[in-house]
């Protein structure tokens, strides 16, 4: 059964193929005929324009009695026969010049014909065979062009979605398909964009022919802000698009302008704070205290404690704002981390003499260099040292360790280092619960407002760390637990000349 089956499909197809060749040769019969019968007509049309004259002359002798009825149709005869040898080879040439120049109109590669008889039209075929060539030339640049827009629309960095009137999706571009997935192509756009002030908009471009441009937010995949520019397309599209959306992610530079106004607002509260204090303590001075010695000497002792911490507030503003300005510029002097580290418990001695803390070092014998802005760095020391003394117990230690390591965090990137500087300084302490860790190293971030200005803090120092770190190149980890206390541990590019 399947023998036959198969034997039955193999005939089939047989016959199949054998109509589709008796179609091409009927197809080309046709053709062969039909320009048989253009030339015929043609050689005829010739022919008779060509021997009309000189039938009139032979009519002529023929009514003045010079010529009889059958020497002029014998004349006749031979005259036409002689006009078809001679014009024949002419027509021929003029035919294949016609169904070159038809090749040509349908865009196909043809050889132009040989044209033996005609002198002018023998320049024609020549010019027209330059004609084509141009052409060719002026093709593959065109198709090049296409190719170029076609790859820089693809890599603009900005998502480009291109809709028709009934708003489906007829193009996009590489940033879109990356944001909101491949294969968009036919989707509607409320399907791939769910926005309904985006809808709208796109409603509103295509019903009034007027370019909008807005600002939206999505919440899938990810929560993101987009600027977006809607115009009407400015030229007949053959794939039907009639709307171009382009959309700029703004997600960053929203974040950045929230950072920014919470700065603002920090700083500006953390300055009026203290000012309020002492304008509070001035005023009881010149009124109700201003003759009382002792209260006199309380007050300004604590305007002075608040002018300090004023000055350090915009002392450390301004490096802040230092650092931020030299992000891009990496420093690049030699440091001696050794003595830098050793110098700076030194001067920090008598901050834990006060608790009765011990500052523990462990440096590595033949610390190497490294890569960077001494200043910059002791304020990174200093700064976490000064901490760990600060939020520590009484009576503790404080762990200073700083040694040459391969091994880094798994998140940390330091362009592919395979040895780097590790300094970590440790406190005994409450430590920091486990989800304050990722906000720590912002600005003005506390875990605990009340004692952070008890001991003095800004709410700045982990911030100039942070930033002074990055700048660097470098990487900073904190690890935490609660009850036991913090470390913070720092990574450096070596010095190489």
């Amino acid at each position: 059964m399947s023998t036959i089956k198969a034997a039955a499909k193999a005939q089939v197809r047989f016959d199949i193929h054998r109509v589709g060749r008796h179609d091409a040769r009927v197809a080309e019969t046709k053709k062969i005929k039909t320009r048989y019968n253009v030339a015929a007509s043609a050689l005829l049309k010739a022919v008779g324009l060509l021997t009309i004259p000189s039938l009139l002359v032979l009519s002529l002798f023929v009514v003045f009695g010079v010529l009889s009825l059958s020497h002029m149709l014998y004349g006749w005869f031979v005259i036409v026969l002689a006009t078809a040898i001679f014009v024949y080879p002419f027509l021929a040439n003029l035919s294949a010049l016609t169904d070159y120049v038809d090749e040509l109109a349908q865009d196909k590669r043809v050889q132009a014909p040989k044209l033996r008889y005609l002198n002018a039209p023998f320049d024609l075929s020549h010019a027209l065979e330059h004609l084509q060539r141009s052409w060719e030339i002026k093709k593959q640049q065109m198709e090049s062009i296409i190719t170029e827009r076609e790859i820089l629309v693809d890599t603009l960095p900005d998502i480009l979605i291109m809709v028709n009137d009934n708003k489906q999706v007829v193009r996009t571009n590489r940033a879109a398909r990356a944001i909101f997935g491949q294969n968009l192509a036919k989707k509607q756009l409320r399907d791939v964009i769910q926005n309904d002030v985006l809808m709208d908009a796109v409603t509103s471009v295509i019903q009034d022919l007027k370019g909008r441009e807005l600002e939206f937010r999505i919440q899938e995949p990810v929560l993101r802000d987009f600027l977006a520019i809607i115009e009407r397309f400015p030229v007949p599209s053959a794939g039907g698009i009639s709307t171009v959306i382009t959309m700029n992610d703004i997600t960053e530079l929203k974040s950045v302008e929230q950072m920014r106004a919470d700065f603002v607002a920090n700083a500006s509260h953390e300055i009026r704070t203290p000012l309020a204090s002492i304008k509070g303590f001035i005023e009881t001075l010149i009124g109700p205290a201003k003759d009382d010695a002792q209260a006199r000497e309380e007050f300004l002792n604590i305007m002075l404690d608040q002018a300090d911490r004023m000055q350090q507030l915009i002392n450390d503003l301004l490096s802040l704002s230092k650092i931020e300005m030299n992000a891009n510029a990496v420093p690049i002097d030699p440091v001696d981390m050794s003595k830098l580290i050793r110098k700076t418990a030194s001067d920090l001695g008598h901050n834990a003499e006060a608790k009765n803390m011990r500052v523990v070092m462990d440096i590595h014998d033949n610390l190497p260099l490294v890569k960077g802005d001494a200043n910059e760095l002791r304020q990174v020391v200093y700064n976490l040292l000064s901490n760990a003394i600060k939020y520590g117990y009484a009576n503790s230690d404080v762990q200073l360790k700083a040694k040459i390591t391969s091994e880094l965090p798994s998140d940390i990137k330091m362009r592919n280092l395979q040895r780097v500087v590790m300094i970590a300084i440790s406190d005994q302490g409450e430590g920091i619960p486990r989800q304050h860790l990722p906000r720590l190293m912002e600005r003005f971030y506390r875990v605990d407002s009340a004692r952070t200005r008890e001991v003095g803090g800004t709410g700045l120092g982990l911030a100039i760390v942070k930033g002074i770190v990055v700048r660097h190149r470098g990487a900073i980890t904190v690890d935490s637990i609660e009850g036991e206390g913090s470390t913070f541990t720092v990574y450096l590019p070596i010095f190489e000349e």
